[in-house]
């Protein structure tokens, strides 16, 4: 090094595998970005153990159809903050940081090919063993080659490949591509919306929405609350312009989803996942407890969601660092914004603990829920119609049922009614029948001085003749009475041995 020289680009090199990334994800985050930026409509990635000098580790191989890189370019990309777009705020990149810092944090060599045209192929490559034995303070310079190791089709394209890999996130495959898949699933889910293919291993990645608006991999089935809010927030550095925040909320359906297992409701991130989704040109750059004052993270707040959308023009309010996975409240932003959704995140919460009160009032707990559960593997299969894809009548079977009860007003004068959710069979007790008065809602409010076994003991027979009901399903059999009858005492008797 010279004495005059700014950096030790030895060590620099070294400290800078510590910059930040959170995952493996994140990091390739910044080369998909780089592959969208160069208008690629496919980045494929693949993983592969390598095995050498009998030591296995894995490759990553990303690969991509943009518009690929010239000699210049490709020298350019694996220096640290070598651009061509340097500060540029017109889409993802902007510092140059993205390939060298990314790969880095995730491997020690990262190999670069790139062209334009097949007639002219370049390659290069930074290794950091090299540097630190070498004492190397220059990037290398990019090489013409004739032909690509990996089968490609497309006219131009970029292939990045991340070799000796000492750090990724997950020391087993598998569970590094289910990470990989879900986190580039949401982060790129606009993306992936537009057209984008990702593909992993060959399987191209289906987006998932935080917000449970649209389809994917998901649930669907939130209502947005209220109007999207449009904050024209003036451009750092550009008084005269302006650039617009939009903030979304929306509210989950809880009666719909609350009946869903624990396991259920935290595999489709319902449960443990509240917060908001902070999006810079419609990709993702961080997901949190944004913006909302004094208002603390509560159990009720899983029930609704937030999206936060800017432009890169204005980083400097959210704190972008180079790494685009993560931002950083300002006091500036906080004035503007955090008041309005502090008081509507304050509004949901509330709307949410009174929609719980009121599911639990009309959703009495059912003492008999497990030993009909545990017994109903021991009850014939139903038969059940229902409409295929193509619209054809089909007849399934289905075992196995999950039970629950709810207290409804029914036109009808019946005292109970049954609806097949899936494989959820739900009781409804008509609230507008004597019975549930006089009898079901007074035992449940002990009103009745009585024992839980009278109403577990009644909740069976319900069931029961409920169950029995799915059993027949032409108008035929319904007429034959004594066939239900028959087959309602069967099961209660199953279900009460």
């Amino acid at each position: 090094m010279s004495e005059n020289s700014l950096i030790d680009f030895k060590n620099f090199v070294v400290v800078t595998r510590d910059s930040g990334y959170k995952t493996t994800a994140s990091a390739l985050a910044e080369l998909i970005d780089n592959a969208i930026e160069a208008n690629a409509s496919i980045v494929d990635i693949e993983i592969k153990k390598n095995v050498e000098n009998s030591v296995r580790d894995y490759e990553v191989i990303i690969v991509d159809n943009g518009l690929g890189m010239t000699k210049d370019e490709l020298d350019l990309s694996l220096q640290f903050g070598g651009t061509t777009r340097f500060n540029s705020r017109n889409n993802f990149g902007r510092y140059g940081m993205g390939l060298p810092n990314s790969s880095l944090s995730q491997c020690r060599r990262v190999e670069v090919i790139s062209w334009k045209n097949k007639s002219e192929i370049f390659k290069n490559y930074l290794d950091i063993d090299e540097i630190i034995e070498n004492n190397q303070s220059y990037a290398n310079t990019s090489q013409g080659i004739s032909s690509i190791d990996y089968s490609v089709t497309t006219k131009s394209g970029t292939i990045v490949t991340w070799k000796k890999c000492d750090r990724l996130s997950f020391k087993y495959s598998k569970n590094l591509l289910k990470h990989i898949k879900f986190e580039l699933a949401r982060i790129f889910r606009y993306a992936l919306w537009r057209g984008v293919q990702i593909r992993i291993e060959n399987q191209s990645i289906i987006a998932f929405d935080p917000m449970f608006l649209r389809k994917g991999l998901n649930l669907v089935g939130a209502k947005p609350f209220g109007q999207e809010i449009n904050y024209e927030v003036r451009i750092p550095g550009n008084e005269q312009k302006t650039s617009t925040v939009k903030v979304r909320f929306v509210e989950l359906p809880i009666k719909n989803w609350a009946m869903l297992s624990n396991d259920e409701k935290r595999r489709n991130q319902i449960t443990k996942s509240a917060g908001v989704s902070v999006l810079r040109s419609e990709r993702e750059i961080d997901y949190g407890w944004f913006f909302f004052g004094d208002k603390r993270k509560e159990n009720y707040d899983d029930w609704w969601r937030c999206e936060i959308l800017f432009t890169p023009e204005l980083d400097e309010l959210f704190g972008v660092t180079h790494t685009k996975q993560e931002i950083k409240q300002t006091e500036f932003l906080n004035k503007i914004i955090v008041s309005d959704l502090e008081q509507i995140a304050r509004e949901l919460n509330k709307r949410v603990r009174l929609k719980f009160i009121e599911l639990k009032k009309n959703h009495p707990s059912s003492y008999a829920k497990t030993q009909l559960e545990r017994t109903d593997i021991y009850q014939p299969e139903l038969k059940y119609l229902r409409k295929s894809p193509k619209n054809n009548i089909v007849i399934s079977d289905i075992k196995g049922f999950k039970y629950e009860i709810l207290s409804q007003a029914l036109t009808d004068n019946i005292f109970f009614d049954i609806e097949r959710i899936d494989d959820n069979m739900v009781l409804i007790i008509n609230t507008n029948h004597l019975f549930h008065e006089r009898i079901f809602r007074a035992l449940h409010d002990k009103k009745i001085k009585s024992v839980a076994e009278f109403i577990k003991v009644m909740e069976l027979v319900m069931f029961a003749a409920a169950r029995s009901e799915l059993s027949f399903n032409s108008s035929k059999e319904v007429e034959v009475i004594s066939n239900f009858k028959r087959e309602w005492s069967a099961q209660l008797k199953t279900f009460i041995s």
